[in-house]
C-alpha cells in the first residue's frame, strides 16, 4: 500500500514514493513549471506516471502559500504569484483517481521532520525551513497546527526588523527578507556594492574565504535569526526547535550569530527549556510529511503508520 509525497518548491518539485510505514522507496526531482496550467500538468503527469510504476493509494503534496482552511484555496503564495487565489487541491483532484491532500510545504516539512525523531518525540514542536523564503511548521500533540483560519506558523513574516525590506506577502521586515537566501544575497550585495548575481552558497564560500561583505550579510541573517527564535521561544516556548533548509547548511557562519542575539534578548530559563538543533532530513522533509498526511487518508491497517 504506496502514497505519494511531493514537496513543491519555486526552483523546484521534490517527489517520493513512500510505503504505508513511510519507508521511502523511490524519489527524483525536476524543475518546476512557471505557470499554474504547466504545473497541474506537471503535477499530474508525474502523478500518472508512479501511479502505473508503484500501485499508489493515497497522494500528498506540499505547495509554497497560504491555504484558507474552509475554501481550500491558496490565499497568497509569496513566492509563486501565479499559485494566488488558485484551489489546488480540488483542481488536482478532480484529474487524479486517487486521495489527495495539499497542505502548506513547511507545514508538511515540519510533519516529516516531527516523524523522523526518536520516541518519545515532543509534545511542542517548530521546524522551520531556510530557504529562497522562510517556510515553517508547528507540531502540538502530534499534529499539524493550523491554527483557526489556516493559516498559523506563517514565521517567516514575523516582523524581526522595523524599518526593513519589502516581503513578498507586502509587509516589510519580515524574517524571511533577511535570513533567507534572498535576504542573504540581497545583504550581500548592499555591503558590497555589486548587483552581480550570485547564490547564497557563492557568499557562504567567500564567507570562508574572509571576505567582510559576506561575513557582514551572514552575521546580519543570523542575527535577526535569532530575532525571529526569541519571538519563537518567548512565545510557544516549544520543547523544540529544528532549523532545515539550504541556508541552514551555512553553519555556525548563521547560527553562532543567531544564538548570540537569542542569548541577548531571551529569559534564560525559557531558553534552557528548549531544544534548538539542525534538522535531520534535509530536502527530504517536505515529500515526506506529505507522504504521511496520504498516509493518513487511508482505510484504517494495521500496517500503516498514521500521523
Amino acid at each position: 500500500m504506496n502514497v505519494l509525497g511531493m514537496d513543491i518548491g519555486a526552483g523546484a518539485i521534490k517527489y517520493g514514493v513512500f510505503s504505508g510505514t513511510l519507508q521511502p522507496l523511490f524519489s527524483a526531482e525536476e524543475k518546476t513549471a512557471k505557470s499554474c496550467p504547466e504545473l497541474k500538468a506537471q503535477i499530474l503527469d508525474i502523478a500518472g506516471r508512479l501511479i502505473k510504476a508503484h500501485d499508489l493509494r493515497a497522494a500528498g503534496i506540499g505547495v509554497p502559500g497560504f491555504i484558507a482552511k474552509g475554501e481550500r484555496t491558496i490565499e497568497i503564495s509569496p513566492n509563486m504569484l501565479f499559485l494566488n487565489g488558485v484551489a489546488l487541491e480540488k483542481e488536482i483532484a478532480a484529474g487524479l483517481e486517487l486521495p489527495l491532500r495539499v497542505e502548506n510545504d513547511a507545514n508538511a516539512a515540519a510533519l516529516g521532520e516531527f516523524l523522523s525523531l526518536r520516541e518519545p518525540r515532543p509534545s511542542s514542536f517548530v521546524h522551520l525551513t531556510l530557504g529562497s523564503g522562510i517556510g515553517s511548521g508547528i507540531i502540538l500533540d502530534g499534529r499539524i497546527w493550523h491554527g483557526a483560519c489556516g493559516f498559523a506558523a506563517e514565521l517567516g513574516h514575523l516582523l524581526v526588523n522595523s524599518q526593513g525590506r519589502t516581503c513578498g506577502c507586502g509587509n516589510l521586515g519580515c524574517a524571511e527578507t533577511e535570513s533567507s537566501e534572498a535576504g542573504i544575497i540581497k545583504s550581500f550585495q548592499e555591503y558590497s556594492g555589486s548587483a552581480t548575481a550570485v547564490s547564497a552558497k557563492d557568499v557562504f564560500q567567500l564567507w570562508q574565504e574572509g571576505v567582510e561583505p559576506a561575513r557582514r550579510a551572514f552575521a546580519r541573517a543570523g542575527s535577526y535569526l535569532g530575532v525571529l527564535l526569541y519571538q519563537l521561544v518567548t512565545t510557544l516556548n516549544p520543547e523544540r526547535i529544528s532549523i532545515g533548509g539550504g541556508v541552514a547548511a551555512a553553519g555556525e557562519a548563521l547560527l553562532q550569530p543567531a544564538r548570540e542575539e537569542l542569548s541577548r534578548r531571551v529569559i534564560r530559563k525559557a531558553y534552557a527549556c528548549t531544544r534548538i538543533e539542525p534538522a535531520g532530513l534535509g530536502n527530504r522533509a517536505g515529500m515526506t510529511g506529505a507522504a504521511a498526511l496520504a498516509i493518513g487518508m487511508l482505510p484504517p491497517h494495521s500496517g500503516t503508520v498514521r500521523p
